[in-house]
């Protein structure tokens, strides 16, 4: 195809076509790293029609790799160029949209395109000193896993520095409630020399994210979950061996979404921790 490639044909040197994101995705796709498999959306897409209409080759394109990928939902998430680079993670700066059925899609593409030029994108483009030639965006379309929990993990401690401590903090529902600072999530802290979990924080979770009649939504935690922790102590084990291979494999210490379902992990998201 013209515009599009699955994860299992792309790879990191993929970057300058399809953005830091989609790159990364397919890098670990073909790493056995368990990735949930999607497609990427090259930049040429951006560059032709963030002004004018898909053309037919392009709908048709679209159509085909949503009936490939075999999902009913999709995770939607803009992939720019100078993404997830060592001293630019734009974390926060594009969007990315969860639970996108077919018939949104489109709109959910341009979407990821326009995230470039807002203003707070401009000006984190500007302080980083990107170039406008890298001020297109890929996008990654990825097979939605509907989570029992979720979650970010870094291989190194944001907050000390520490490289040999793996910090995974995990809530229930979608990982978006996290992500954006919106539960106190649990907290745990994994000693890498020793293999254990050095530290439990199991905080009281009020709130989650799940899809739910066709939307995303914000619902009450079930009161005998609330308490709970969010992992078991040999998921974040486990969860942190996977972060290891990543950040082995990557050669640097990684920030890292993560999603569990029915007792698989799956990793959604990985950069660079530029905070080190």
């Amino acid at each position: 195809m013209k515009y599009i490639e699955f994860f299992e044909t792309i790879r990191i040197t993929d970057k300058g076509r399809f953005g830091g994101k989609v790159a990364s995705l397919g890098e670990m796709f073909g790493a056995n790293i368990p990735v949930p498999n999607g497609f990427g959306i090259s930049i040429e897409a951006h560059r032709e029609f963030r002004d004018k209409p898909f053309s037919e080759e392009f709908k048709s394109e679209l159509a085909q790799a949503f009936k490939h990928l075999g999902a009913e939902r999709v995770a939607v998430r803009s992939s720019a160029i100078a993404e997830d680079a060592s001293d630019a993670s734009w974390a926060g700066q594009l969007e990315s949209y969860l639970n996108t059925t077919e018939d949104k899609l489109a709109q959910k593409i341009r979407m990821c395109w326009q995230s470039i030029d807002t203003k707070h994108a401009q000006d984190y483009a500007k302080d980083k000193n990107i170039s406008e030639n890298d001020l297109l965006v890929g996008v990654a379309v990825q097979a939605m896993i509907d989570p029992d929990s979720a979650g970010v993990m870094f291989t190194a401690n944001p907050v000390t520095g520490n490289k040999n401590e793996i910090m995974i903090e995990a809530s229930y529902g979608l990982g978006e409630m996290v992500v954006q600072g919106a539960v106190t999530p649990d907290n745990f802290i994994v000693d890498r020399t020793m293999h254990t979990v050095a530290h439990f924080g199991i905080s009281i979770k009020e709130q989650m994210m799940v899809y739910s009649k066709g939307k995303n939504r914000i619902v009450p935690v079930p009161e005998k979950l609330k308490d709970r922790s969010a992992l078991r102590e040999q998921q974040v084990l486990e969860l942190a061996d996977i972060g290891v291979k990543i950040e082995k494999h990557y050669k640097k210490p990684q920030d890292i979404e993560w999603v569990l379902k029915s007792g698989k992990l799956f990793i959604v998201q990985a950069r660079p921790i530029t905070t080190i």
